[in-house]
């Protein structure tokens, strides 16, 4: 397996992970609301975080805020656009499409870093209506 190829496997499971993780806790809460689940959630994103994310400081994003929706942005199964190795094999860019049931198109940029011998998510930009690419909270 490539280095794109690994990179891509990393995505994907950590697509997966953060799909099942917000797409549950959206309605267990949303079932629940007068239940405090904060310990769960909390627990079970940093668990995933752990495993996939590169470790900083993040003061905004789902790992702070603890905020979940319906339909999840995570999406395991978007089409992607394109993979951009950096020239030294350290740094991958790929570019995601997803259009949703609802007609709603997002189109995603994750930067992976390579590190340790491993590829970690280390950021997620959006598609701004006007063409730009925006930071967006992982």
């Amino acid at each position: 397996m490539n280095s794109t190829e690994q990179a891509l496997k990393v995505l994907k499971l950590f697509l997966t992970e953060m799909n099942k993780w917000e797409s549950y806790w959206y309605q267990v809460q949303y079932e629940n609301l007068e239940v405090d689940y904060t310990e769960e959630l909390k627990k079970e994103i940093d668990a995933i975080y752990e495993k996939y994310v590169t470790v900083r400081e993040r003061k905004l994003g789902k790992q702070v805020a603890l905020s979940t929706r319906f339909p999840s942005t995570f999406t395991p199964d978007g089409e992607i656009i394109s993979c951009e190795l950096s020239a030294n094999n350290k740094k991958i860019v790929i570019e995601v499409h997803k259009k949703f049931d609802t007609g709603v198109v997002y189109e995603y940029r994750y930067t992976l870093i390579f590190k340790n011998k491993e590829w970690r998510v280390d950021r997620r930009e959006m598609l701004d209506y006007d063409g730009r690419w925006i930071k967006d909270t992982l």
